[in-house]
């Protein structure tokens, strides 16, 4: 191109391409694995959080936006869906009269891989079914999921 200087082209497309490259590693950013912290708790009141670790930087995110489930002894499950919430989860099951016998629950933390993903929305049912109901898998269908244990004493 006549008046242009190679120089002069390369330091114009130079952003551009750094903008490409950077929106494609924020692209590929994919959440890996959930811990949820304590992993288990007895008594009458818990509190868990989730923290996410990525396959980039930042590695780890706490906390983690989730979708939080409680599962065990007279709880009908949900429906197959997902709603993300930045914030702890916090269960009363515990202070609700028991019988006397200990009783086994189960905090699920579940999130999709795509950490742009809308912050609601459906799940496949045999996803929901091995992650939250079954609690057989950690990672299947773009969602990711963990556990952490409640005893009411």
């Amino acid at each position: 191109m006549p008046g242009y200087t190679p120089s002069f082209l390369a330091a114009a497309l130079l952003p551009l391409a750094l903008a490409v490259t950077a929106c494609g590693s924020e692209m590929n950013r994919q959440l890996e694995s959930i811990s949820i912290t304590p992993a288990s708790a007895t008594g009458a009141t818990a509190s868990y959080t989730a923290t996410g670790t990525f396959n980039t930087p930042p590695a780890t995110v706490t906390p983690l936006p989730v979708s939080w489930f409680l599962m065990g002894p007279a709880i009908d499950p949900p429906g197959p869906g997902y709603t993300l919430v930045n914030e702890a989860f916090t269960t009363n099951r515990c202070s609700q009269a028991q019988v006397n016998a200990a009783l086994n629950y189960t905090v699920i933390a579940v999130a999709p891989v795509d950490p742009g993903a809308p912050a609601s929305g459906p799940m496949p049912s045999q996803v929901f079914e091995d992650l939250v109901i079954t609690h057989s898998k950690t990672a299947e269908g773009g969602f990711v999921a963990a556990t952490a244990a409640l005893t009411c004493p």
